[in-house]
């Protein structure tokens, strides 16, 4: 009785919530994001052989103090074609640029968890209408060469950011690199791809013994003046004199050019992949063109891939926590799915943005603590600081309280609601639900076995989350 006369005493006084703590970088922690757009990091000859300069928005956790943080690189899908290629070729748009609404959302989500995060795109462009699979095979290696070596670029200015301005304040040894489809190559590539020797391959030459990639051609080799690197496999993108190597891969539907190429560097990769992927296989088998079906070149996909990673030991960061993630640890196939699920476009309808939207929390719910482990990132407990407006909700409304049934309205006349989130009095998650569509008024019906007590409700909109006290007494 004195325990329970005490608990009431705290509610009287306003304690009547333990405010949940989060983990950085596996919970949302900020509810505000700060984007910085076009920032150059390189520049290099294009696929005409005009000069391209190259641009990345960086996404960071506003108000954010730590003084190194993990930076996480994620690039667009679009097949290596210019935007307005690719959104032909998919018949969905926009495509293909650092905009694209998934790789967005998931900058915006990585950010409030901690890391800074980064949408950034590379050199575009191949003959995606030459005649024969041997000319289309060499030139859309040589996409893959070029964006791997602005990949590396990439990486490089961070590295020398780190060690001069320290603008961005990332950890120069827990570096990310991935993206969607096509962008998830460039990063498995500037992974493994590492060794001249490794585009010695017949799958890689002309018939008449010619390799595909000419390390000696402008836009393929070290490059000259300001941007010229020490070595093509480098390339000449820009910021030499700084490592390029990275310490994990987000592979959301990509592929490697050749398993072989797969030795023991200790690289891990977490993989999100469509079974029924038309574009990039989920194991194995020759690519097509979006726009005719016609063959390109055999590539390895998620599952083989993993096979093969595990084999050489590069996903032994995640044992034995991840050891029973099925198939594969790090892999998770998104079954009775296609090219990235998670997108969405200007014809979306709003049941398809909130699907997508889904499938972005499945790819964070399932990577997060992956990365967690594999980058080893230390346990910090943190309030979020979206939770700081819980007492001053403004025009929220949650009505009824108390109530007699567990249905509860949350309405604001001004702000989209998306998502919503029940806490109990010790701060345990009890109840959650992602609204198919935003709207400024929401019912929810939560189950009919929910205890009495007074919660916590968490309501995300679009500039971030507010909180509101809400009593179900219950039949």
């Amino acid at each position: 009785m004195r325990i329970q006369l005490l608990y009431l005493s705290a509610l009287l006084m306003g304690w009547a919530f333990a405010q949940p703590t989060a983990r950085r970088f596996i919970d949302p922690v900020f509810s505000q994001v700060q984007v910085t757009e076009n920032i150059r990091y390189g520049g290099n000859v294009d696929f005409t052989q005009a000069p391209t300069d190259l641009y990345m928005d960086v996404y960071e956790p506003a108000g954010d103090t730590m003084a190194r943080r993990p930076v996480i690189i994620l690039i667009h899908a679009g097949s290596f074609l210019p935007p307005s290629i690719a959104g032909a070729a998919f018949g969905r748009i926009p495509i293909g640029t650092r905009k694209d609404s998934g790789i967005v959302a998931l900058c915006y989500e990585f950010a409030k968890r901690g890391y800074v995060a980064i949408s950034a795109t590379h050199r575009l462009g191949w003959n995606a209408q030459a005649t024969t699979q041997e000319a289309r095979a060499q030139s859309i290696i040589q996409a893959v060469w070029r964006a791997t070596q602005d990949g590396r670029a990439l990486v490089r200015f961070l590295r020398k950011d780190a060690a001069t301005t320290n603008q961005f304040r990332i950890d120069p040894n827990r570096i990310v690199m991935g993206g969607s489809s096509s962008g998830a190559y460039v990063g498995l590539h500037v992974a493994y791809l590492n060794l001249p020797s490794e585009l010695d391959l017949p799958k890689f030459k002309l018939q008449n013994g010619t390799p595909f990639v000419d390390t000696t051609a402008p836009g393929m080799d070290r490059g000259t003046g300001p941007e010229a690197g020490p070595n093509a496999f480098e390339g000449g993108s820009g910021n030499p004199g700084y490592p390029s190597t990275i310490q994990a891969v987000l592979n959301l539907g990509g592929a490697l050019g050749d398993t072989s190429f797969i030795q023991n560097e200790n690289v891990t990769v977490i993989s999100l992949h469509g079974v029924q992927d038309p574009t990039t296989p989920y194991y194995s088998g020759v690519v097509v063109t979006a726009v005719g079906n016609y063959p390109i070149i055999e590539v390895f996909g998620s599952h083989d891939l993993t096979q093969k990673l595990i084999q050489k030991g590069n996903q032994t960061a995640l044992l034995p926590d991840f050891a029973t993630d099925n198939p594969f640890p790090g892999l998770y196939p998104f079954q009775g799915a296609g090219f990235e699920p998670f997108g969405w476009y200007s014809n979306s309808s709003n049941t398809e943005k909130a699907r997508a939207r889904r499938y972005i929390d499945t790819i964070l719910t399932f990577a997060c603590p992956r990365l967690f482990k594999t980058l080893n990132l230390p346990t910090i407990l943190m309030q979020p600081t979206s939770l700081s407006q819980s007492f001053s909700a403004g025009t929220l409304s949650v009505f009824p309280s108390p109530a007699a049934q567990p249905i509860v309205t949350i309405k604001h006349p001004s702000l989209s609601i998306q998502r919503l989130e029940l806490y109990s009095p010790i701060g345990q998650k009890v109840a959650e639900v992602l609204l198919p569509f935003p709207t400024s008024s929401f019912t929810w019906e939560l189950p009919r076995s929910l205890p009495r007590g007074i919660y916590l409700i968490r309501v995300f909109t679009e500039i971030g989350a507010l909180s509101s006290r809400w009593s179900y007494e219950g039949l």
